[in-house]
């Protein structure tokens, strides 16, 4: 060693050389290594994300529509990862993967969705037509109606000095809805930017009251629309050692041109 460290001293020119080999190879150190701490990070941020949907509730805000909207996070993992934590999962959730596994046995799933909704009336008065017979009352719904559309006929009617057992025929019930629903990306960099799934229903008689939904893990915001840094990152995450291999191959050149030349 103290040899070579003698010969260094008298010719520059192969030390300028080794400098720039360790600069190579601390490079490729580097970039090695923040490939490990960043798949570090991004596993760690897939697990916070997965707890925090698994224990998110719905939230309802009013779209531009005037409708209200139903939002909850997306469980993001394979089906693998939700069956290992199957005791943690809420009888909707458990429903939800029973669907998935069943599905992909004939597909490949990338998203689905299991909603909870039911027709809710607090009251309900008609102020259609009426028809009236001597036994029957009908009523019967304005062709305007948007949200509900009946018909109910009400037979037997009697005075009340005749004893006779009256009858109620729903000849039509019916609720016209529209269900609006959509996967997006939750405006959060911090959190990884998870998505979320939401639903809207044009009928305000239907009330969502429960809905989770699934997505694949490869769905990652920075892959599918990255920004114009993301790009950047990208790319050289795809073509780091090439890049590493090019610029040693460069720098060794230069020191071997230099040696040349002098």
């Amino acid at each position: 060693m103290k040899g070579i460290l003698e010969f260094l001293a008298k010719d520059n020119r192969w030390a300028i050389v080794l400098v720039l080999l360790l600069m190579v190879f601390g490079g490729i150190v580097f970039n090695a290594q923040r490939n490990k701490i960043k798949e570090w990070k991004q596993k760690h941020l897939t697990e916070v994300k997965l707890n925090k949907a698994l224990n998110d509730s719905v939230s309802y805000y009013q779209n531009a529509w005037g409708e209200e909207v139903a939002e909850k996070l997306t469980i993001q993992a394979t089906v693998k990862q939700l069956e290992n934590r199957n005791d943690e999962l809420t009888a909707s959730q458990k429903e939800l993967l029973a669907r998935v596994k069943e599905a992909e046995e004939d597909n490949s799933i990338i998203t689905a969705a299991l909603i909870e909704a039911r027709v809710l009336i607090d009251s309900l008065k008609g102020t259609g037509p009426v028809s009236v017979t001597d036994t029957t009352v009908t009523f019967s719904s304005a062709d305007t109606a948007k949200h509900f559309q009946y018909e109910i006929k009400i037979g037997e009617v009697r005075p009340l000095n005749k004893l006779v057992e009256p009858t109620i025929l729903f000849k039509k019930l019916e609720f016209p809805n529209k269900q609006f629903v959509e996967f997006h990306w939750k405006d959060n960099k911090k959190e990884g930017y998870p998505i979320e799934f939401s639903v809207s229903n044009s009928n305000p008689y239907y009330k969502t009251y429960n809905i989770n939904s699934y997505a694949i893990p490869e769905l990652q915001k920075e892959v599918i629309n990255p920004t114009g840094w993301q790009k950047v990152g990208i790319w050289f995450k795809r073509n780091g050692k090439i890049v590493g291999y090019v610029a040693g191959g460069v720098v060794v050149g230069a020191g071997g041109t230099y040696l040349l030349m002098q």
